[in-house]
């Protein structure tokens, strides 16, 4: 369950921590390391739990890990003053980050000057003594929490007046924000989902409908009567490709004609022999018109011809 919401509402024996959260643990004991890191994790619900032994080592996590939220602080701190590594503390820090005091010889004002040295980052509103009541712990944690979620609001409305709590992703406006976001991506899924099924019904009515026709033609004898037109059709399909086969095969083994080689030139006929043209037929004089070839006139024929009568 959300930290925003009331302590009361969770679950009996389930971690009141549903989103991840990290604490850092400094303390130089292994045995209360270990009982308070399996607390945190099973009952509290934190989902990382880092552990140091002493300030500088826990200066280093906070540094690497910016996901620590929360520090529970042993004092005297080991190798430093307790509140001398807050305020190293928070020079290593720019986030939120709240700090739980457990003090086992807590010294008189101790806790005084504790609670003095927080500002809006680094929270210090926690104090408790040794031995630690897990029963008496936890709300602390919680409370510790909480308070740096409201620090982390309050810094983004310092930069962005009016968002904060649109972008706190456990504010009721982000929860509904997201809430509609996924009510649209399910409603756009099922109507994806609803067209594909009527494709799908579209689909097998086309396909009985299909096996409706091949059950009646094969009732009516369609398949029998089909058979001699089959049979002539692959007749005619395997001829084809037998005789489509036979002459590609003859084209590619005929060999290329070599080409012709240049014409000799005739041999002149021998002269004909003299019987031969003896034997050989007479053709007879072609007739030839006077009109298109005339002859020359002998001397003293065309003077008599032209004056008939006169003495020789």
């Amino acid at each position: 369950m959300s930290l925003l919401l009331p302590r009361e509402e969770s679950h009996p024996g389930s971690p009141p921590l549903a989103h991840p959260a990290a604490i850092l643990v400094l303390d130089e004991d292994p045995a209360f390391q270990l009982g308070l890191k399996t607390f945190l994790r099973e009952y509290v619900g934190f989902e990382k739990v880092f552990t140091a032994r002493n300030g500088q080592e826990a200066l280093e996590l906070v540094r690497a890990e910016p996901a620590i939220e929360v520090v529970t602080l042993d004092y005297p701190v080991p190798g430093t003053d307790g509140l001398e590594w807050i305020e190293a503390l928070r020079a290593e820090t720019a986030n939120p980050l709240a700090v739980l005091m457990i003090a086992g010889h807590a010294p008189e004002g101790i806790e005084a000057d504790f609670l003095a040295r927080g500002d809006g980052t680094l929270l210090t509103t926690h104090f408790l003594t040794k031995p630690v009541q897990f029963e008496k712990l936890e709300p602390l944690l919680l409370d510790a929490h909480e308070e740096v979620y409201a620090a982390r609001r309050k810094a983004r409305q310092s930069v962005e007046p009016g968002a904060a709590f649109a972008a706190d992703p456990g504010s009721p406006g982000e929860l509904a924000a997201r809430l509609e976001a996924q009510s649209a991506r399910i409603a756009a899924l099922e109507e994806k989902l609803g067209a594909q099924r009527g494709q799908g019904r579209a689909g097998l009515w086309k396909f009985a409908f299909l096996l409706l026709l091949l059950w009646l033609a094969w009732q009516f004898g369609l398949f029998d009567q089909a058979k001699p037109w089959w049979a002539e059709t692959k007749e005619s399909i395997k001829t084809s490709v037998k005789g489509y086969i036979e002459k590609w095969t003859t084209t590619e083994e005929k060999p290329s004609a070599p080409s012709a080689a240049p014409a000799a030139p005739a041999a002149p006929a021998p002269p004909a022999t003299e019987a031969e043209a003896e034997a050989a037929p007479v053709q007879p004089p072609r007739e030839v018109d006077d009109a298109l070839f005339p002859q020359p006139d002998e001397p003293g024929k065309s003077d008599a011809a032209e004056s008939p009568g006169q003495p020789l």
